[in-house]
């Protein structure tokens, strides 16, 4: 993990410097404060007390912009330190601060002014260089003010804190899922990511978990799939069971690393020990196709159920057909095979919605229901499913068990037509010159 850790800071690094290099072109035609004191942020080593400078002009910026200007009477910079100055400035003008500074900036200026001591250079100095781009380059921007309870001071400072002057694996990963959580004001992969590569680096097997996604999934990051199987294997060394999953996976896939089915049944019994149903079901698949092992029908029924009952949506499909078929080894059993369709339905899996469509529709239980066909049809369309939209063409065109409506007819023949689906077009042109 420390040639991870050394290839991303260099990344890191160099990402810095291009970033301060536009910065000292803007101040320069600024002519601002900055314009003369950037540079100590390209320094290889750059202080803490440089850092706390930058934050003080801003705030003094701001509170001045805001027409505090009695601030050099209240609080004169001789008689304390830089960062007793930002932090003081920070308390005393909440509220205003509030309604001048969008949110993520404002708490990393709470976060960097709190440091009493530096050991991560590059990712501080990324922080103070998010501040300044805000600042000279949006300040003006009108901005509605955050409420007190969308922030906790404390809890965040306090996590930046050890993540920074203790070095805390732990800090470090739960500030990379601050940043990851995509439904937050905070949503930032590239900053999530900084923080995963400074707890995965130090054997956060989570960490290494977390940061062998955004690799594969080239989230923040440019994909690379080596890197993802390196992390991903790292942290199911140390027992991690969706890592050992995902490992299995790149294994059975070869991605990343050259296909190997002994090692793939390897961490897919491993993570499937461990409660991963989307290794259960996997097992299942290698036991029905035969893949690296006999085809084994009972074991792959046995890994399919087990699956299922766990949760896993892709079983749960899977499992309604083998019961309504009458596959693996098992008797026909249809409703059976409903429970598992209809489990499968109720998250939103859109085979098992047009195929509940079809069996109700078609009376494959031996009852015929068209009214519930054309629910679970809808539900299958609504999810962009043509062959539902043309199911249902075909349901309120033929009126079969319900009344013929031409018109619903030609609503959904259009709808399949649009998707692509000629057969649906021809229907459509029929009931149109009628």
């Amino acid at each position: 993990m420390q040639g991870g850790k050394r290839m991303y800071g260099q990344f890191l690094a160099e990402r810095n410097k291009k970033r301060i290099e536009s910065l000292l072109m803007l101040t320069q035609t600024q002519g601002t404060w900055f314009a003369q004191n950037i540079k100590l942020l390209t320094f290889e080593e750059v202080s803490l007390t440089a850092l706390h400078k930058m934050l003080y002009q801003v705030v003094l910026g701001l509170l001045k912009k805001n027409q505090q200007r009695h601030l050099q009477i209240v609080h004169p910079e001789q008689t304390q330190s830089i960062q007793e100055n930002v932090l003081t400035l920070l308390a005393e003008y909440d509220d205003l601060l509030r309604e001048a500074i969008p949110l993520p900036i404002y708490i990393l200026i709470w976060q960097i002014s709190s440091l009493e001591k530096l050991a991560y250079c590059n990712e501080v100095a990324d922080d103070v260089i998010d501040v300044l781009e805000w600042y000279l380059n949006n300040q003006d921007k009108q901005l509605e003010a955050f409420d007190e309870e969308e922030l906790d001071h404390e809890f965040i400072i306090d996590l930046y804190k050890e993540a920074i002057e203790e070095q805390d694996a732990e800090a470090q990963f739960r500030l990379g899922e601050y940043y990851s959580a995509s439904e937050s004001f905070c949503f930032q992969p590239e900053k999530s990511l900084k923080w995963l590569e400074l707890a995965a680096s130090q054997g956060h097997a989570d960490a290494q978990y977390e940061l062998g996604n955004f690799y594969f999934e080239g989230i923040g990051v440019q994909e690379n799939y080596r890197r993802a199987f390196s992390l991903y294997e790292a942290a199911a060394k140390q027992g991690h069971p969706d890592a050992a999953n995902n490992l299995a996976d790149m294994y059975f896939n070869g991605e990343g690393v050259s296909e190997n089915m002994l090692l793939a049944k390897k961490w897919f019994d491993f993570a499937a020990k461990q409660g991963v149903a989307e290794a259960m079901f996997t097992l299942g698949i290698i036991y029905e196709q035969g893949l690296g092992v006999d085809i084994d029908e009972e074991h792959a029924y046995f890994y399919y159920k087990k699956s299922a009952e766990a949760g896993y949506v892709e079983a749960q499909y899977r499992l309604g057909g083998i019961c309504f078929e009458g596959r693996l080894g098992q008797p026909r059993d249809v409703n059976r095979g409903l429970y598992w369709y209809e489990r499968a339905a109720e998250q939103y899996h859109v085979d098992a919605f047009y195929d509940l469509g079809f069996i109700w529709s078609q009376g494959l239980t031996g009852i015929r229901n068209i009214e519930k066909g054309i629910h679970w049809f809808k539900q299958a369309a609504l999810q962009g499913d043509s062959e539902a939209k043309l199911q249902l063409g075909h349901l309120y065109n033929n009126g079969e068990g319900i009344t013929r409506n031409v018109k619903e007819a030609i609503k959904w023949y259009g709808l399949a037509a649009e998707s692509g689906i000629e057969e649906a077009a021809v229907l459509l042109n029929e009931l149109k010159g009628m």
